[in-house]
């Protein structure tokens, strides 16, 4: 038996080759360029890029074997040397390697951003360095929320040492990952992205990993940077209010039962958008004499074992909890309003094995090689491409444009072959919008082998009303029902909420929003000084990569707003309103010509009027590009 805890010093040829046989090809001929101080290997095995084949890289088996006899002969020196220190390698060699493994020419104008990205030798390149004579004495950030953003929010002050106080209404840290607990909750970006640039863990045990472990990850980061000192659990902000004369946000909460009040210079808010449950328009909701949840806050003291079990909802976290609790259920009914566009992802719930683990643990920059392998083709390119409207365009039915056509065609060739020849099954499970009109659901099959099981069944019937034994639908059929899931997603267009910001001039920034958030580059607002939103309006993902790295950039650009005003010596630093209207005429425009702005489609992407509110309409490179760094000219100063 091999023990896969052995480095790579002490490993035999075999526990190499056997490691070799798991390998992602690119990335391990990435990594030979290191091992060996050369990339002439790069013309014997060229990979390209697969559609809905996250590890598939179009390689013959003849090729991938050379690529292995070639790694297991570079690794084998390496370990027979001692495991030498191995020589930076030049930037042209650099350039070539990511062209390489993502089999394009990569464009000038990109290196930046992706070698930021691939950060090959552990730099931090996207802190922001601030003056330390310039902090003044006593200023003080206050962060509201301690999930993703809130911790990394905390770390890039801590790196500067400015002082901060974290708020958190809930009694644990972690944010979503603490709220979250429904049976099959996990994170729907690959594993390798969905970690901090300044943090990576290359040692998950899945490639999409559930919630208890995206938890304990950033827990553990909590508390190597010491955080846990400057959070006050169980307490909810109720008003933050700037005042005018002091240039100061007077922040009212109330802990542990208690009201009080604190004062900080500066807010960020980190309080998220999929946090606060949200449930359907149906009458009768209160007269269900069953057991009724929403699946954001589940019950876990009630057994389904044998019961009758209606789930009204079929998004992304219904497609993570019903293949989970419909073996214990006697019977499952599930409602679909409007169905989900499956993306085929093989990988969903595939773990890592201890061969993989070792790789990314062992062998020299094969865990960074693989997870930039990941970000340039699920992000960089991803489907962005096939979400364009064409001007004019008069193709079939729920399409925006001949990409857009071809995407749905893989798409619903993928649900046929999973439906088989039950052609009823498969009207259901066909969506009537464009590919990405609505947030799709990975899927690796397991969605459709459990609603094919004997005691499940997808109703596409609307719903009446929820009575006393459970639902009717409008053909006044009652469906009776021990107990009622609700997974109907979350009030993501209520920003803030519950939560009231006054900012200048007495304004209540939900109220002047009303139900129409705008922000400049998601992350602040006009008229409220010194206040920052992390993931804002329109700075959520619809295909591909993970929100970490756009919180990540966010980010930076509030680091560079707080440089601006310390290091001018300013109390305050305000975004100009001509410009947030600008920037927002500019998004709006973009928004409307993309999957999730077309105007038959409705989702919770839109608001009331269907202004897409909540979606970043770019490439992962301009969204980069906006937050490098602030222009002070987008900047009053006081």
């Amino acid at each position: 038996m091999i023990d896969w805890q052995l480095p790579i010093s002490a490993a035999s040829d075999e526990q190499i080759e056997t490691a070799l046989a798991q390998a992602h090809i690119p990335a391990l001929m990435s990594t030979l360029m290191h091992l060996t101080g050369n990339r002439d290997h790069f013309c014997e095995v060229r990979p390209h890029f697969v559609m809905f084949a996250e590890e598939e890289d179009g390689l013959s088996e003849k090729d991938r074997n050379r690529a292995r006899e070639l790694a297991l002969d570079a690794l084998k020196k390496y370990r027979d040397s001692g495991c030498m220190e191995l020589a930076r390698p030049s930037s042209e060699d650099v350039i070539a390697a990511m062209n390489y493994i993502t089999g394009t020419d990569i464009a000038p104008e990109e290196v930046p951003f992706l070698r930021e990205e691939l950060n090959l030798f552990g730099e931090d390149g996207r802190r922001v360095q601030i003056e330390t004579g310039a902090i003044a004495v006593g200023f003080r950030v206050l962060i509201i929320g301690t999930g993703m953003s809130g911790i990394l929010a905390a770390i890039r002050l801590q790196q500067e040492g400015i002082p901060f106080l974290m708020l958190e209404k809930n009694p644990e840290m972690t944010g979503t990952w603490y709220e979250n607990t429904y049976p099959g909750c996990q994170v729907d970006s690959a594993n390798h992205l969905y970690s901090y640039i300044l943090e990576p863990n290359h040692q998950w045990s899945g490639h999409y990993s559930g919630s208890a472990e995206l938890k304990a990850y950033f827990n553990r980061i909590v508390d190597k940077y010491g955080l846990r000192q400057h959070v006050r659990l169980n307490t909810q902000v109720e008003r933050a209010s700037f005042d005018e004369k002091d240039n100061r946000w007077k922040v009212e909460f109330t802990s542990h039962g208690v009201r009080e009040v604190l004062f900080a210079d500066t807010i960020i808010s980190a309080v998220g958008q999929l946090n606060s449950p949200k449930m359907p328009e149906i009458d009768g909701l209160d007269s269900f004499e069953g057991i009724a949840f929403h699946s954001a806050r589940w019950e876990h003291e009630h057994s389904l074992e044998g019961k009758r079990v209606i789930v009204i909802g079929t998004g992304c976290s219904a497609a993570q909890f019903v293949p989970r609790i419909a073996p214990q259920c006697g019977e499952l009914k599930v409602f679909q309003r409007s169905a989900p566009w499956l993306l085929p992802t093989e990988t969903y719930h595939q773990p890592m094995s201890p061969q993989e683990l070792w790789l990314f643990r062992e062998v020299p920059f094969y865990a960074r090689w693989y997870r930039f392998f990941l970000f340039r083709t699920l992000a960089v390119d991803g489907l962005l491409p096939f979400m364009y409207s064409e001007p004019g365009w008069s193709g079939p039915p729920g399409t925006i444009g001949a990409a857009n056509e071809m995407l749905r065609g893989a798409m619903i060739e993928s649900l046929q072959e999973q439906a088989g020849d039950d052609a009823a099954l498969l009207a259901k499970l066909i969506p009537d919008y464009p590919p990405g009109g609505k947030r799709p659901v990975l899927d690796d099959g397991a969605w459709i082998s459990t609603i094919k099981r004997d005691n499940v069944h997808l109703l596409t019937d609307r719903i009446a009303r929820v009575v006393a034994e459970g639902v009717v639908t409008k053909d006044g059929t009652l469906h009776e029902a021990d107990i009622i899931i609700y997974g109907t997603g979350f009030k993501a267009d209520q920003f803030l909420v519950p939560m009231q910001v006054i900012g200048r001039d007495g304004v209540d920034l939900v109220s002047q929003w009303n139900g129409d958030p705008k922000a400049y580059k998601g992350v602040v607002v006009p008229g409220f000084p010194n206040f920052y939103c992390l993931y804002g309006p329109n700075s959520n993902i619809v295909v591909g990569s993970s929100i970490v790295f756009f919180v990540e950039c966010q980010l930076r650009y509030v680091m560079g707003c707080l440089k601006l005003q310390l290091e001018k010596g300013c109390h305050t630093i305000e975004c100009r309103k001509e410009v947030m209207d600008s920037y927002n005429r500019r998004i709006d425009a973009l928004n409307r010509q993309r999957a999730w702005g077309a105007p038959s489609v409705s989702s919770w992407y839109k608001n009331s009027t269907g202004r897409v509110t909540q979606n970043w309409p770019g490439t992962h490179r301009e969204w980069w590009e906006e937050t490098l760094a602030p222009d002070p000219k987008d900047f009053l100063f006081n």
